[in-house]
């Protein structure tokens, strides 16, 4: 049975690893080749290291289990955008676990934290090549609402604010 918790400094390997996995499966075309064949794993597991080390204020990481093994993670952090209560910043199952409910149930859980916190509403920021995150994250009743760049790792990739003002509907739609 999976197990949703709280990420510790203890989990930063393994958030790293299944990280950099799911971005050299997910942004293939999107960010460069040479950083998702290099770099990716050392920048994301010191990324991680720092975060989970010294939380900023606001910030939630959550980690899917299942029998000890990571299975996915979610990290939110509050504020970040004007009007908008919280920010999905990180969102990733590992591929055996895609399309079987996992990324919703552990949105759920972290989106349900956050409403006993009073936040009441939520946006994320997806890559306008990651189609199959936007068609999941607009099936949880997301709608776009603006457009911008992303620059990173020497990509400059188009991307789009998804939102969901009321995150009640957005906690009813991942237990669906």
């Amino acid at each position: 049975m999976t197990e949703f918790r709280d990420a510790g400094p203890e989990d930063a390997e393994a958030i790293a690893q299944l990280h950099a996995e799911s971005w050299r499966t997910n942004y293939r075309g999107i960010l460069p080749d040479t950083y998702l064949d290099g770099e990716v794993f050392q920048e994301r597991q010191a990324f991680w290291r720092d975060a989970l080390r010294a939380p900023r204020a606001g910030q939630l990481v959550m980690v899917a289990t299942l029998e000890a093994a990571l299975t996915g993670f979610v990290s939110i952090v509050r504020g970040g955008e004007p009007g908008i209560g919280a920010v999905i910043e990180n969102l990733h199952v590992g591929p055996q676990f895609c399309g079987g409910g996992l990324g919703k149930r552990m949105l759920a859980a972290a989106v349900e934290r956050l409403a006993t916190a009073g936040v009441t509403s939520a946006c994320l920021w997806v890559y306008d090549g990651n189609e199959a995150a936007i068609r999941f994250y607009r099936r949880l009743g997301g709608t776009p609402d603006k457009h911008g760049f992303d620059d990173f790792a020497g990509a400059h990739a188009p991307d789009t604010r998804i939102v969901w003002p009321d995150l009640a509907a957005l906690e009813r739609a991942c237990r669906v």
